[in-house]
């Protein structure tokens, strides 16, 4: 065999294997590249711990607080006034739980707006950590806040919370891998909470779904990490919607039949502080159907300085008042007996 036969053979051996190895091989054009909901997938949560939607059935009395939105000084306030927390001598933990047995109910947007979002949570953590060791309970359930930082951190709503984390040295994109106290800790916040006939949620429209059919598409959205999903922070979604309750025809029948599916009488919710009402001011409409408590309590926004709402049962009825952070009192609705 010549010399140039040895060469040409070798080049078209040399072609050959280079044909393969693109037919066959990883290629970058082709490669697949991994989805935004997988890249903000995290460990699977343990539903049963942190459930979809919380259930209690308690003669406890029942305090619902409205968005805070960075609002720390008028937070600690609001709730001393009503003697839930008192101060300590505890630098890393300044105020501890006093509210012996009543359950206190936070509908979510603790972040944005105002600039102590972090000092917000970290009071809210703790809370939820000291209270049942006196019988009570602190549920946090999730705003679109949160869900729309956990979908993207650098949306325009966050640049209070960014500055907040990256001052204390933290990256706001490891929150929604679920890393440090803070990210697990908000990928762990219910959506709803449902107590005797009271339900809770952010902005309140359950589209007319019960409580199993709510919960389980709020697990499969999370499970495949999927924040943006329209499910959480769509236009009409549980935690986005605004004046649902007036649907397309008759208001009252519509209330009655979302109420029937969730089994409950009355449905709580905030995220929209100018829907009913005057501005500032916690609002009831349709015979104690729905619950406005969204006060505008941060200072970014003012509409008040704060307000709750307190739920208990006297002599055999319900008793739904407000409590402002003056320490004042006002009944705003009362019915429905035992």
């Amino acid at each position: 065999m010549t010399s140039h036969s040895k060469f040409y053979r070798a080049i078209i051996a040399c072609l050959f294997v280079s044909f393969l190895f693109w037919s066959c091989g990883p290629s970058k054009k082709h490669k697949k590249e991994p989805t935004q909901q997988a890249q903000n997938a995290t460990a699977t949560r343990d539903w049963n711990r942190f459930p979809a939607i919380v259930e209690r059935n308690t003669k406890n009395e029942v305090i619902a607080l409205g968005d805070v939105h960075g609002g720390y000084e008028r937070l600690v306030n609001l709730l001393s006034t009503a003697g839930l927390i008192q101060p300590t001598a505890q630098p890393q933990t300044p105020y501890a739980w006093s509210g012996g047995n009543r359950i206190l109910v936070c509908i979510g947007d603790l972040i944005d707006k105002g600039d102590h979002s972090i000092e917000v949570i970290d009071l809210m953590m703790a809370l939820e950590s000291q209270a049942p060791s006196a019988g009570g309970e602190v549920i946090v359930t999730m705003g679109n806040h949160e869900a729309e930082f956990l979908a993207n951190p650098n949306n325009k709503k966050a640049g209070e919370f960014r500055d907040e984390l990256q001052g204390k040295g933290i990256d706001p994109e490891s929150l929604r891998r679920g890393e440090k106290s803070y990210g697990e800790w908000l990928m762990e916040r219910p959506f709803a909470a449902r107590i005797n006939d009271w339900f809770f949620a952010h902005a309140g429209n359950s589209a007319g779904k019960t409580l199993d059919e709510l919960a389980s598409g709020l697990r499969s959205v999370v499970d495949r990490g999927e924040w943006s999903s329209p499910l959480l922070i769509g236009e009409d979604s549980l935690l986005e919607a605004r004046e649902w309750w007036k649907g397309s025809g008759d208001a009252k029948q519509l209330l009655d039949d979302y109420l029937r599916a969730l089994g409950a009488k009355h449905i709580v919710f905030g995220h929209d502080p100018s829907a009913f009402h005057d501005k500032g001011n916690i609002g009831e409409e349709k015979d104690g159907r729905i619950f406005l408590i969204d006060v505008g309590m941060s200072p970014a926004i003012d509409y008040s300085k704060g307000a709750l709402l307190l739920i208990e049962v006297e002599d055999k009825h319900v008793v739904a008042t407000v409590l402002n952070a003056d320490g004042i009192k006002k009944v705003l609705w009362q019915g429905g007996a035992l």
